[in-house]
């Protein structure tokens, strides 16, 4: 005896197929946000690198400076 499934009906397809487009339309809607989460993230640090980008040239020429002068005294 074997057990026969019933055949789905239209409405019930239909129904499982909204259902199923309602579960994309959230998995979607949840990665959007977490892309636009590490999207500002990323941002935020790129303003901190940026902010404190002066800092090595800045010590740079101060050494490079000093070296010169000396370098020019002793020369003197």
């Amino acid at each position: 005896m074997s057990e026969q499934t019933p055949k789905p009906t239209t409405q019930g397809l239909l129904l499982q197929i909204l259902r199923d487009v309602e579960v994309l339309k959230a998995n979607s809607i949840q990665i959007l946000r977490a892309s636009q989460d590490h999207e500002k993230r990323i941002r935020d640090l790129e303003k901190q690198a940026n902010r404190n980008a002066w800092i090595p040239p800045l010590i740079t020429a101060v050494v490079t400076s000093i070296l010169v002068y000396l370098i020019g005294k002793g020369l003197a």
